[in-house]
C-alpha cells in the first residue's frame, strides 16, 4: 500500500520487475501443462543469475526523414566507458541534405562504439551499445529477458502480419516503387528502411513498423502501389499475450537480426545492382548509363558522382568512330555516307513529368480567363540595386527582384482576397475556400527539372525573409531534398519565366488554385511620359490566368492593378509597415 501511494525506490522497482516476470513465468507454465507441453523452467535460472535492471542495449540510428538512407559520422561527443543520461548528445552526423546531432534515448554506461569518425552509417544500424540502468520492464531489459522472450515466442510460435502502404499526405493515392532495400527471407527491424517510393510530388523511404522475417514482397521495382495496399508480409513472434509481445518483441528480434544487419549493405547489391545514393542513380539514369557497369571508388565499392562522370567522359568509343578507324583510307576523298537518325518513342516515367501530365489534364476541366498588363519596374529595380550590396554584406544574402515581386503579390492579395482561393464545390453545389495564409508557389528550374514549391505565409514575411526561403528551396530542389511540406499547401502561383526568356505567356492553372501569374522578360521600349515626351523605359509584361468559375473579370483586374501599383511605386510599401 505504501508503494502504491509513494514513488517507488530503486530497490522497490527491482522487486516489482522480478515479481512481474515470475508471474508471467508461472502463467506460461500453467498454459504449458494444459497443452501437455514441457515448461520452460530454464528461464528461472536466468532470472536468478542475470542483472534484471542492468542490460546492454543497442542504440540504433533512427530514420531522420527527408528520404535519408545513410549519413556520415562527423564527430563523437562521448567515448567508451562514459556514463550518459537521456537526451545527452552522442554524436553529430551529416547527410547530403543536413547536419544533425543524435541524442540518447537511454541513461547508462557506453559499452561499445560501433563506428569511427568519417564512417558511413546506414539508417537502422547500431551506433553504440549502452549498459542501461533502471529499465527493468523495458523491451531490452537484459540479455536474460531477451532469451526469455525468445523462448516465449518459440512456445507460442509466430504469426504473419501484413504491412500496408500508409497515407503519406498531400492527397497522394498511388506511388511508384523505385527500389527495394530488403529481399524475401531477410530479417528486418523496426524503423529499418524497406523500400523507396516516388510520387508525382516527392520521394519517400518507407520504414518497417515491425521486427521479424520478411516473408513476401507484393510488388516489383517500377510497379504502381496504391495507399492502403499490402507492401510486404512480415513474420513476427506471437507470444499469446499482446502486452507481453509488445514488451518483448524488440529484444527477441535483436539477436536474430544481428546477422541480417551486418549483411544489409550487400543486400542492396543483390542481383548485380550497384550501390549508389538516389542522386547518383538519377544522374546515371539521365545520362543513360547502367550503374552496374560503372566501377565504384567509394566505401564498399559505392558508385560516386565522380565515377559516373568519369565513365561517361572516357568510357565507350563513339559508334561513328569505330568503322572509320578500321576502314582503309580511300585513294580519293569521298563524301561520307549520311546515316539518318531513327525515331524514338520517349515514355514519361519520371515523377516530375508524370506530375505535369496529371496537372495539365486536370486543368482542361477549368475555364480559364486571362488578363495581360504592362508594368514599369524601374523604381523597384533601382531599389533592388541600391540594397543588393548592403544586404549581401550585412546578411550574406543575394537579394533578387523575384523576392520583391513575391512580396508585391502578397500585398495585392490583401486588397483582393478572392484571388487567394480554390474552387471546391460542384455544379450542383458550388463553393470555394478563401485562404488566410499567402502560400505563394514559385516555379523553380533545378538540376532535376522544374519544380513548384511554395513560400508559406508571405503576408507575415519581409522581402529578406522571402529571399532566404527561396534560396533554401532552390538549394533543396537542386539536391533533390524538397519535402512534401515544401510542395503542398500552395494557394496562388507566380512564374518568373522572363529570367529564361519570353515576353508574353499564357500560364495554366494547377493544383486547384484560382490564379497564376507569369512574368515576361524585362526590355526597354520607347514610352510617352506625363509631359508627352518620348522616353526609354523598362517594360515587363505580366500575364494572369484565373478560374472563371468563381473569379470574375473585375476582381482579377483589380488584383492586377494593385500588383502593378506596388511594383511601380515601392515607396507605397512604407504605408503598410507596422
Amino acid at each position: 500500500q505504501a508503494v502504491r501511494q509513494a514513488p517507488p525506490s530503486f530497490a522497490c522497482r527491482r522487486w516489482l520487475a522480478m515479481h512481474r516476470r515470475l508471474h508471467r513465468l508461472f502463467a506460461a507454465r500453467v498454459r504449458c501443462q494444459r497443452e501437455r507441453r514441457p515448461a520452460q523452467w530454464t528461464r528461472i535460472s536466468h532470472l536468478h543469475t542475470a542483472r534484471p535492471l542492468l542490460a546492454v542495449t543497442p542504440f540504433n540510428l533512427a530514420d531522420i526523414g527527408e528520404g535519408i538512407a545513410e549519413v556520415q559520422l562527423v564527430e563523437w561527443f562521448i567515448k567508451e566507458g562514459d556514463t550518459i543520461s537521456e537526451m545527452d548528445r552522442i554524436c553529430q552526423v551529416e547527410s547530403d541534405k543536413a547536419s544533425v546531432e543524435i541524442t540518447s534515448r537511454y541513461s547508462g554506461k557506453v559499452v561499445k562504439i560501433h563506428h569511427k569518425t568519417n564512417d558511413t552509417v546506414a539508417v537502422g544500424s547500431a551506433l553504440i551499445d549502452i549498459d542501461v540502468e533502471g529499465q527493468g520492464d523495458s523491451p531490452a531489459a537484459a540479455p536474460a529477458a531477451s532469451s526469455s522472450s525468445s523462448s516465449g515466442a518459440a512456445s507460442f510460435g509466430t504469426k504473419v502480419v501484413p504491412f500496408h502502404l500508409a497515407d503519406i499526405g498531400e492527397g497522394i493515392t498511388e506511388v511508384q516503387l523505385v527500389e527495394w532495400y530488403v529481399k524475401e527471407g531477410d530479417m528486418v527491424e523496426e524503423m529499418q528502411n524497406l523500400c523507396q517510393v516516388e510520387s508525382d510530388k516527392a520521394t519517400v523511404e518507407i520504414t518497417s513498423r515491425y521486427s521479424g522475417k520478411l516473408v513476401k514482397r507484393h510488388y516489383q521495382v517500377n510497379d504502381i502501389a496504391h495507399v492502403g495496399e499490402v507492401l510486404v508480409e512480415i513474420e513476427v513472434p506471437n507470444t499469446g499475450e499482446e502486452a507481453a509481445a509488445a514488451a518483448s518483441a524488440p529484444a527477441a528480434a535483436a539477436p536474430a537480426s544481428a546477422p541480417a544487419r551486418s549483411a544489409s549493405p550487400p543486400s542492396r547489391a543483390t542481383g548485380g545492382k550497384a550501390k549508389a545514393t538516389p542522386p547518383v542513380r538519377k544522374l546515371a539514369k539521365d545520362m543513360g548509363i547502367d550503374l552496374a557497369s560503372v566501377p565504384g571508388t567509394g566505401p564498399d565499392g559505392r558508385v560516386l558522382k565522380e565515377d559516373v562522370l568519369a565513365f561517361a567522359s572516357g568510357g565507350v568509343e563513339s559508334p561513328a568512330q569505330t568503322p572509320a578507324a578500321g576502314a582503309a583510307a580511300p585513294a580519293t576523298p569521298a563524301r561520307p555516307a549520311v546515316v539518318a537518325p531513327g525515331d524514338t518513342e520517349v515514355k514519361i516515367t519520371d515523377a516530375t513529368g508524370k506530375a505535369m501530365v496529371k496537372a495539365m489534364m486536370a486543368s482542361l476541366s477549368v475555364p480559364h480567363m486571362g488578363i495581360h498588363e504592362e508594368v514599369d519596374p524601374s523604381a523597384m529595380m533601382d531599389l533592388q540595386r541600391r540594397l543588393k550590396a548592403a544586404v549581401l554584406k550585412k546578411h550574406d544574402v543575394k537579394l533578387s527582384m523575384t523576392a520583391f515581386l513575391v512580396k508585391a503579390m502578397s500585398m495585392a492579395i490583401s486588397e483582393v482576397p478572392l484571388v487567394n482561393s480554390k474552387f471546391t464545390g460542384t455544379e450542383q453545389s458550388p463553393a470555394y475556400v478563401l485562404y488566410g495564409s499567402h502560400n505563394i508557389s514559385v516555379a523553380i528550374g533545378s538540376k532535376r527539372g522544374l519544380v513548384v514549391p511554395n513560400v508559406k505565409n508571405c503576408q507575415a514575411l519581409s522581402v529578406l525573409d522571402i529571399q532566404r526561403e527561396m534560396l533554401r528551396l532552390q538549394k533543396a530542389a537542386d539536391e533533390g531534398g524538397l519535402s512534401i511540406d515544401d510542395i503542398r499547401g500552395g494557394t496562388i502561383s507566380l512564374s518568373n519565366i522572363g529570367v529564361v526568356g519570353g515576353t508574353y505567356a499564357r500560364p495554366v492553372l494547377f493544383d486547384g488554385q484560382a490564379v497564376i501569374g507569369a512574368l515576361g522578360r524585362t526590355r526597354e521600349e520607347p514610352k510617352v511620359n506625363a509631359e508627352r515626351q518620348v522616353v526609354i523605359r523598362p517594360v515587363m509584361n505580366v500575364s494572369w490566368s484565373a478560374d472563371h468559375r468563381h473569379i470574375d473579370g473585375v476582381s482579377l483586374a483589380l488584383f492586377s492593378n494593385a500588383f502593378k501599383r506596388y511594383v511601380e511605386c515601392p515607396d507605397e510599401w512604407a504605408l503598410e509597415l507596422r
